[in-house]
């Protein structure tokens, strides 16, 4: 549609022209030419824009050199995303695990046979990209998961129904699918074989007493002692027969005090080794008792909970130069973590509205300020929430990608 002027008629001209014969004729000719002008202009600058707008018209070569010489990593990062996308919709593929990321296998008492999922997990993992597997061998509370030749296990009924027969057919299994075998323990939870065998417990000063984390009434248990040469050798015993298996790694996880009540110290505990500002160093001593049974030459690692570091209550940190391994497993399950907690300092954190991607951040850059200049490095474990496309781009912003534990 052709755009309309309106035009202003001034009320006399500026100048006034002498009118001379021929002018018609001049006219009519000067407007020919000017039509045939307006004609030629119209069509060059009309071409390209009908063009442009059609898609039939491309860039100039010179630009597209130009840009090319300029940004040659362009072309192919649009490449390979193309070939991705064309990949991803034909075929939707797993999710894509590299580096020394491992997958998690825990124990549940809903699982009537542990040793099928197991196996059935294992090959998940290996046709999912997974470079390891980790297989919950002791759970809390003393449980343990496999076929354990140790008096104490089996007579206490610390071993289930359904466990793992023969270890060393598991690790076999495992490497034999390409997979790098690994095994977690509680170490200091038991409330199964610490029962049967009192020798194993925290016992009340001056008595032949058990002390309990609650009144029997309320479900209250006993915890094994790291105090203990009992509860030491029992242990020992335990992880001799998991690095005898040929697991290439151990995590040891709960090597921890029992969450005592001051009335506890003060009534039951006074003056004791449990009463010590310096009681850290025996939980340090006893990682290195598990250490040195697994073999000094193998993987070692302790798994501290991210909410302990973030409060300042994994007691096993306190002097991480003393520490047996410089490597950390931090567990991350959302739930436990809840919405507000209070750092060691006094300051409260909030992560009131957060979904699991931003939580995950948020908790593990407070991790990292907690144990900044302490040597250590820290590995996600990632359990009880939904492995999401955003948690994992978060996992991988926070440049834990190649190196994560990951429970589905």
């Amino acid at each position: 549609m052709a755009r309309k002027y309106k035009v202003k008629h001034k009320s006399k001209p500026m100048f006034k022209q002498k009118r001379k014969k021929g002018n018609s004729v001049l006219g009519i000719i000067f407007m020919i030419i000017l039509l045939a002008a307006l004609v030629f202009v119209g069509y060059s600058v009309g071409k390209p824009i009908v063009e442009f707008f059609s898609g039939e018209r491309s860039s100039p070569t010179a630009t597209t050199e130009a840009s090319t010489s300029e940004t040659p990593e362009t072309e192919a990062t649009t490449a390979a995303t193309s070939e991705t996308t064309e990949a991803t919709t034909a075929e939707p593929e797993p999710t894509a695990v590299t580096g020394s990321n491992i997958y998690y296998i825990s124990y549940s008492s809903d699982t009537a046979d542990f040793e099928s999922y197991v196996y059935s997990m294992v090959e998940y993992a290996a046709s999912n990209g997974y470079s390891g597997v980790c297989v919950e061998l002791i759970a809390e509370g003393g449980t343990i998961t496999y076929a354990s030749a140790n008096t104490t296990a089996t007579e206490s009924g610390a071993v289930i129904a359904g466990s793992i027969s023969d270890l060393s057919d598991l690790v076999s299994t495992i490497n034999d699918l390409g997979l790098s075998a690994y095994a977690r323990i509680s170490t200091l939870t038991d409330n199964i074989a610490s029962t049967y065998d009192k020798t194993l417990a925290y016992m009340i000063n001056g008595t032949d007493t058990r002390w309990y984390d609650d009144n029997t009434a309320n479900g209250g248990k006993p915890w094994i002692s790291p105090y203990s040469t009992t509860a030491t050798e029992y242990i020992e015993s335990l992880v001799s027969e998991i690095s005898d298996a040929g697991f290439v790694g151990l995590i040891a996880g709960e090597i921890e005090f029992p969450p005592f009540r001051n009335s506890d110290i003060r009534n039951y505990f006074s003056g004791s080794d449990v009463a010590s500002d310096t009681r850290y160093e025996t939980l340090i001593s006893f990682a290195e008792t598990v250490y040195n049974s697994f073999g000094s030459a193998k993987e070692f690692y302790i798994e501290v909970d991210a909410e302990d570091i973030i409060t300042g209550d994994a007691e096993i940190l306190t002097d991480t130069e003393s520490l047996c391994t410089s490597v950390v497993y931090v567990n991350f399950t959302p739930d436990n973590i809840g919405t507000r907690l209070t750092r060691s300092d006094g300051t409260e954190v909030s992560f009131e509205g957060l979904n699991t991607a931003y939580l995950f951040r948020t908790v593990f850059n407070l991790v990292e300020e907690a144990l900044d200049g302490t040597g250590i490095t820290v590995i996600p474990k990632i359990t009880g929430c939904e492995i999401t496309d955003d948690l994992l781009d978060a996992i991988e912003l926070m440049g834990y990608s190649s190196n994560v534990i990951i429970e589905e």
